[in-house]
């Protein structure tokens, strides 16, 4: 015991091992450390907690106790808590609730790569990084992804669910379709690292890029994206569209990028001293 009267904190990796002392009783925490190590039925209770509009550390500390089967008896003054599991009790303070929960902290962000609850009753997931998937498959979702942002509009993120799990019947609950918003949304920003060309950031007013649209309707904007990323992989015959609609995501992104980086070296020379 502490000087302070306070249980000393230790810090184990690779997963973090909090340990209490409290009294002759001990009690150890265990929490992920990374989006990549949650299990689908963690990712299903965060995406729950994420729809109910709590705050981020409201989100942490009920993880903290649901994955750790940990019950709060009691508030008590001075900001204590009795906490319970099984035949275990302690008294935690709040300071050390966030020190524990501190360890989530990766949920404030996106997942660096792609994650996925991998079915939704028996529908299967398609591949979280779209490698294998069929390139007309991810302009479909993309576009739907892009309007959903632009209007926030849910039945965008049923459609979504649709395609992603492989039917017209897969039924998402409200946990599901904000999972599928991460998901996307950790997707694009995966892609954007692999394909640094093409998924340029937006330029400044008046710069333009490849799929650049001056029309203020977004549905046209996305239509007129989607041909010009069909037209640079056809070279303008149309006697190909259908391979490069069936033609891997990754591949057609790779020709993509590399088409846009040709374009970007042309510029390059050709511009003005």
């Amino acid at each position: 015991m502490a000087a302070n009267g306070l249980p000393f904190f230790f810090v184990f990796f690779r997963r973090l091992l909090f340990r209490y002392l409290c009294a002759m009783q001990t009690l150890n925490i265990t929490l992920p450390t990374s989006w990549s190590e949650l299990t689908d039925e963690q990712l299903l209770m965060v995406y729950g907690l994420f729809a109910r509009d709590l705050s981020a550390a409201e989100v942490k500390a009920l993880c903290l106790m649901k994955w750790n089967h940990m019950k709060v008896l009691a508030t008590l003054p001075r900001h204590r808590f009795l906490i319970k599991r099984g035949k275990e009790q302690v008294v935690l303070r709040a300071r050390q609730i966030q020190e524990a929960t501190s360890v989530l902290d990766f949920l404030d962000s996106f997942a660096p790569m792609p994650i996925r609850i991998a079915r939704i009753g028996k529908h299967r997931a398609l591949p979280a990084d779209f490698e294998k998937v069929p390139f007309e498959q991810y302009l479909y979702v993309d576009n739907l992804f892009q309007g959903y942002l632009n209007t926030q509009q849910d039945e965008l993120l049923l459609q979504m669910a649709q395609i992603l799990y492989g039917s017209d019947h897969v039924k998402p609950s409200k946990a599901h379709l904000v999972g599928i918003f991460y998901w996307m949304a950790s997707l694009k920003q995966y892609l954007a690292k692999q394909f640094p060309n093409f998924y340029k950031p937006a330029p400044a007013k008046g710069q333009e890029n490849l799929l650049e649209s001056r029309q203020s309707d977004i549905y046209s904007q996305l239509r007129d994206s989607t041909n010009a990323m069909i037209r640079a992989l056809t070279g303008g015959d149309i006697t190909k569209e259908d391979a490069i609609m069936k033609m891997d995501t990754w591949r057609a992104l790779t020709e993509l990028d590399a088409k846009a980086r040709e374009v970007e070296e042309i510029r390059k020379a050709t511009k003005k001293p």
